[in-house]
């Protein structure tokens, strides 16, 4: 859509064009800031030297802007009594049989489906901004009035899921005023789903938020490679000095979610979203009075009450954005075995050693294709361990162990273990045929990469399915230092389809005897944790609420 700038015509989207045709004023002037025009898109150098100011622009700004569309509030809604009712902690089953709440609930489901909450750069608008309104056509509402109002219409309808995503929002602004501050892996994990048109955004949007003082400061750049852009958050978060044990646990997981997240590809579908809209069960006539123009007499007049039954669902179409599964990594898009002196730095991250390989079984690839073999490891594994209730339980290990490596899901880790090599001082591994199965100590079964010995150790990770081999330093003087040699996978406890993955944070942070550090430059990082990480497709399906809500 054409709009004028200083007597040039300039092209921008039909968005914007619409909020600034309903924003203006028919007289006054009034100045606005949209990134789309006060921004050159084109000019990559910038969009770098803006994006770090990007955090102050919006903390400084008279007052930000939300814009939801040319969604005029129905006629029967009256804004102001509607946020005077929202603050007031309404009675929701009185609320269920107001007419002005039928007319409202399908014009809110418009502005809480409006892609503006997918992006984001939207994240920092919000969490950023002094005084927020929320406009929608000619109309607005401040941004406590809306969030209110959107908390009550969740609870008319409990499952209206897409309610979640205004309500971070809210607890954002929320824990900052109370100052709380936010490290950027709590950025990037929190808002992971949001919608970006340049995939370097997922880690630049969040920038001027994060709390994180580090001295390896990211520098914006829209010409490099996404594996820079992951090399500069890696080497961010090393020297970080927020929380730094936190970091030190989180250093493993973050390494396979930044990639993930870097590399993700959306799709586009038409999505048939069920809108929600009132249905009479029957009116209830009542009379009033009015007085005729021509004498006092007045006259008698019927009307009717409307008595709500329930909700039923209108069925649309409206295109949408969605997240596609995540699919194989690739060594060659992430890792450089030449890297520049900045890339060489050592990584620390922190594990609990589980125990030790003890004895090796057959290969991945013997142990699926040959019933013999399979056969002849489960044998040794029982005669490994004679008294019943541990045999039992690894008789079960084994079980859960050849129903994971069987699964097509499974063989990206697998290969990743089987392709594994580190290059960590003077220790370096090479990748060989395949990748083995063993038997550790303490009662646990996994697969590990090629150049890994008997007696290594092994290391969990917080949030991480893919294990680390370790050794100790040979030069090292402090104690719980080791370098990574080799990686795998293990099964330990319970029944999964899938490889432990620890999720308690806490363990990791606790000081015990089993807690070390492994040292690795970011190629070993990246291979240790390569195809470790699926993120699953959001479909719209995952939205859907139920189609009658009775009253």
């Amino acid at each position: 859509m054409p709009i004028v700038i200083n007597n040039i015509e300039t092209r921008i989207g039909q968005n914007l064009w619409e909020a600034l045709y309903h924003l203006r004023h028919s007289r006054d002037e009034q100045a606005l800031w949209a990134d789309a025009i006060c921004i050159n898109q084109h000019d990559l150098v910038e969009k770098a030297r803006v994006v770090p100011q990007m955090s102050l622009i919006y903390r400084r700004a008279a007052e930000v802007i939300i814009w939801l569309g040319p969604h005029q509030a129905p006629k029967e809604v009256d804004l102001k009594k509607m946020a005077r009712w929202a603050f007031a902690a309404p009675n929701i089953d009185r609320t269920y049989h107001e007419d002005w709440w039928h007319e409202a609930v399908p014009w809110l489901f418009d502005l809480m489906h409006a892609n503006y909450w997918k992006r984001t750069w939207v994240i920092q608008e919000i969490g950023e901004a002094v005084r927020l309104s929320v406009h929608f056509g000619k109309q607005s509402l401040s941004w406590d009035a809306f969030s209110s109002v959107v908390l009550n219409y969740r609870k008319c309808f409990p499952r209206a899921l897409w309610t979640d995503r205004i309500s971070e929002f809210e607890d954002l602004r929320k824990s900052r005023r109370e100052g709380e501050i936010y490290a950027l892996t709590d950025l990037i994990s929190t808002f992971r789903d949001t919608f970006c048109k340049v995939s370097h955004d997922k880690i630049y949007a969040f920038l001027g938020m994060a709390a994180d003082d580090s001295p390896n400061f990211i520098p914006a750049g829209y010409n490099k490679s996404l594996a820079e852009v992951y090399s500069d958050v890696m080497q961010f978060l090393s020297g970080s000095t927020i929380d730094v044990a936190v970091k030190e646990v989180e250093l493993v997981h973050m390494s396979a979610l930044a990639r993930r997240l870097l590399a993700r590809e959306t799709g586009t579908t038409v999505d048939i979203d069920e809108k929600p809209r009132s249905v009479l069960r029957h009116a209830e006539p009542y009379t009033y009075y009015v007085k005729n123009h021509d004498s006092t007499e007045l006259e008698a007049k019927t009307a009717y009450h409307k008595v709500w039954h329930e909700w039923e669902y209108k069925r649309h179409q409206q295109k949408t954005t969605y997240w596609l599964p995540t699919g194989t990594e690739h060594l060659d898009l992430w890792t450089n075995f030449d890297p520049a002196p900045w890339q060489s730095a050592t990584l620390k991250a922190k594990g609990i050693i589980l125990g030790q390989i003890e004895s090796f079984g057959p290969t991945v690839e013997m142990f699926l294709t040959s019933n013999r073999v399979s056969k002849a490891w489960k044998t040794t594994i029982i005669q490994g361990f004679p008294e019943k209730p541990v045999q039992k339980n690894m008789i079960a290990l084994y079980e859960r162990l050849l129903d994971i490596v069987g699964q097509e899901a499974a063989a990206k880790s697998i290969d990743s273990t089987t392709a594994f090599r580190s290059k960590s001082g003077s220790n370096t591994t090479q990748a060989a045929d395949s990748a083995r199965l063993f038997i550790g100590s303490n009662g646990f079964l996994g697969i590990a990469s090629p150049g890994v010995h008997v007696g290594d150790h092994v290391v969990h990770f917080w949030k991480s399915s893919a294990s680390a081999v370790v050794r100790k330093d040979g030069d090292s003087s402090k104690h719980g230092e080791y370098s990574v040699v080799g990686r795998c996978s293990i099964v330990k406890e319970g029944y999964s389809h899938d490889w432990d993955t620890p999720q308690d944070k806490t363990k990791f942070l606790s000081g015990d005897e089993s807690s070390i550090y492994s040292h690795m430059d970011i190629n070993t990082l990246t291979f240790l944790t390569l195809n470790s990480l699926d993120l699953k497709s959001e479909t719209p399906e995952a939205t859907r609420i139920p189609r009658v809500h009775k009253l």
